[in-house]
């Protein structure tokens, strides 16, 4: 096995004389490079000044992926749910559960960069997978010999958080980048560099840490690509040598790898993606390397579930568990938290693993991670299918479209309502902008728009087709789970919900069980609740008061004032102070001069917080007066 002349590392050929030749030999390097990446790995200073471009003999492969990030109002509450999704326990060793490192720390503060983001343009966030990542003791020291490489070629120090994940087959590597220089300015990477330049580093520092591939392990490699059901390096060549027709022919294989391309063929021919036409000419299906990601992406989920489910035998997986966003008969699933994690082919996207009442288990997708809110684990959820409904624009268009004999533009709807804005009426044309992309409208020169007779259909089939890029619908029921549940002061989601009926499985008869417990706690605070029948309006109430009478204690030191119940009827005036969660929900804080209260609590309030509000209590519900005479609904 030979080495690079100018690698400090290199053994001294007596060295591997002494070893034995052989699988002796292979054995003292593999021991040799791993003691090396425990220790820290080689140092960039082995490293030339700037990424060389080009295909190197020897080199190992690392998958890269960037995202930039710009920062809103709400990207702040975003980027928290990232870090909360990387700092997962569920993919850390035991040893680095719900931590996160950086260049000097193996317990790094992410609050604080989180801090120092928020008034950002932007930051970047990576993933960095080696292909032979499992063979390195530790990416900890690689990930860091990384960083230390960009902040000499970017020529700042960055400020930067990670995390090494072991949930999937392939240890991988999770960063965020503050997106500011060290001094004070905007840290700005051009687009070759995020592209190729990144990678090209760590492509270095792997091969110096582990030795560069030899001609055995390429062979391995892709001896082991032949059978394996995802998108391999023969595939990409597949597919960069089929013809107009969608054939491959096997002469146009490199002759010391056509044997190797047949097996693989054959393979993709199992699977339905392949169809033989004669000696050497194959039919391949349209985007077979699609087919093949969704099919090792399935695969994976399958295997992550099976290990989130792992000592719950009475749980099972069946056809369904998978959560299809697309199915327009897809039905809700509602259950607790097992796990959540990343899944993609990026590790962006945020998943959960739902334990449904019915004992199946069910993988959801709940959107691209960062952008929805993380689900706490035990919590609690129902989870529905994006809304693939028409779009109240769509219908719009349809109506004007049928009144103008199947056209629509911008000036019929103003037409049709003077009132509209140019913003309101320029949405509807991007929505029908969008439709035209995907073959479902058509748009003339003179910016009319033919719209079918079916167009409502169209839109459904078309919200079909993107439900896929947009996340469920997440209702938190409860945020404590079944156990905290049996012994609440307040009402919990155990006292709403219906015993479960028929055979009870899994999650459902654990629910049925912590039920009996319930009433059991709550007969011994003199609240009698017969089974099947569940709490009266009355003593629900009872319990919300003796909840917030609680959250008054709490709050009363805090607050230095005394805490009133709000009144059943009648007028609540104040200013709203801050949102308070209790057992029995989300309810507002009212301050007013001599004493405070607390009432329900309405998403429009945080408009107003610090500011005076006034409302009005009717059974319970509460409408709010927020300036200039706007009302809200109760």
């Amino acid at each position: 096995m030979s080495m690079p002349p100018d690698n400090p590392f290199t053994p001294r050929p007596g060295r591997i004389r002494s070893a034995g030749s052989g699988e002796r030999a292979k054995t003292y390097l593999t021991r040799m490079t791993k003691a090396l990446s425990s220790a820290g790995g080689v140092r960039r200073t082995t490293l030339p000044a700037r990424p060389r471009h080009g295909p190197r003999s020897g080199q190992r492969r690392v998958i890269v992926k960037a995202r930039i990030v710009r920062m809103s109002a709400s990207s702040v509450a975003a980027l928290a749910a990232h870090i909360g999704y990387i700092r997962r326990d569920a993919a850390l060793e035991e040893k680095d559960r719900g931590k996160l490192f950086d260049a000097m720390s193996e317990d790094s503060n992410a609050s604080d960069l989180i801090k120092s983001i928020t008034d950002d343009r932007h930051h970047f966030r990576f993933i960095v997978s080696p292909e032979d990542g499992a063979e390195m003791a530790d990416l900890k020291p690689f990930v860091r010999d990384l960083v230390s490489q960009m902040e000499t070629d970017l020529n700042t120090r960055l400020e930067w958080v990670g995390a090494v994940h072991h949930d999937t087959g392939r240890p991988h590597a999770h960063l965020v980048i503050r997106g500011r220089r060290e001094d004070g300015s905007d840290l700005v990477m051009k687009r070759a560099y995020i592209s190729h330049g990144i990678r090209e580093r760590a492509v270095d520092l792997v091969t110096l840490e582990l030795g560069p591939e030899t001609r055995l392990e390429q062979e391995r490699k892709l001896n082991a690509e032949v059978a394996a059901e995802r998108v391999t390096r023969i595939d990409h060549f597949i597919a960069r040598q089929i013809n107009s027709e969608g054939e491959f022919l096997l002469k146009e294989s490199p002759s010391h790898y056509r044997t190797l391309h047949a097996a693989r063929l054959r393979t993709l021919e199992r699977l339905g993606l392949a169809q033989k036409l004669g000696a050497g000419r194959w039919q391949m299906r349209e985007n077979f390397r699609g087919v093949l990601r969704d099919l090792s992406e399935r695969h994976d989920i399958i295997k992550t579930m099976n290990r989130a489910l792992a000592g719950r035998g009475d749980r099972r997986l069946d056809a369904d568990a998978i959560f299809d966003k697309s199915d327009p008969d897809g039905r809700g699933v509602t259950g607790a938290v097992l796990q959540t994690g990343l899944t993609g082919e990026a590790h962006d996207r945020a998943y959960a693993i739902i334990d449904g009442m019915d004992g199946r288990a069910v993988f959801v997708e709940l959107g691209v991670a960062g952008e929805v809110e993380e689900v706490k684990r035990a919590a609690i959820v129902t989870v529905s299918p994006p809304n693939l409904e028409p779009k109240p624009s769509d219908i719009t268009i349809d109506r004007i479209a049928r009144a103008n004999g199947g056209t629509y533009s911008a000036s019929l709807h103003q037409a049709d309502n003077p009132r509209s804005s140019p913003e309101f009426i320029a949405a509807h044309v991007r929505r029908l902008e969008a439709l035209r992309r995907a073959g479902h409208v058509e748009r003339s020169v003179d910016a009319n728009w033919k719209i079918p007779s079916d167009y409502l259909d169209k839109t459904k089939a078309y919200e079909r087709t993107q439900a896929r890029f947009r996340a469920v619908q997440v209702l938190v029921r409860s945020e404590l789970g079944l156990r905290e549940q049996e012994t609440a002061l307040g009402v919990t989601w155990l006292d709403d919900v219906p015993a479960p009926s028929s055979v009870q499985l899994g999650f459902g008869r654990e629910v049925a069980e912590a039920q009996v417990k319930r009433r059991a706690f709550l007969a011994g605070i003199g609240m009698k609740v017969e089974a099947g029948i569940g709490l009266s309006a009355a003593q629900k109430t009872e319990l919300m008061k003796r909840d917030l009478a609680q959250a008054g204690r709490t709050l009363s030191e805090e607050i230095d004032k005394p805490y009133s119940p709000a009144p059943d009827r009648g007028h609540v005036d104040g200013t709203y102070r801050e949102p308070v969660t209790r057992v029995s929900g989300k309810f507002a804080v009212i301050e007013r001069q001599r004493d405070f209260t607390i009432v329900p609590w309405r998403q429009v309030l945080e408009q107003r917080r610090g500011m005076a509000v006034s409302g009005v209590v009717r059974g319970g519900r509460i409408s709010w007066t927020l300036g200039r005479g706007i009302r809200t609904p109760d």
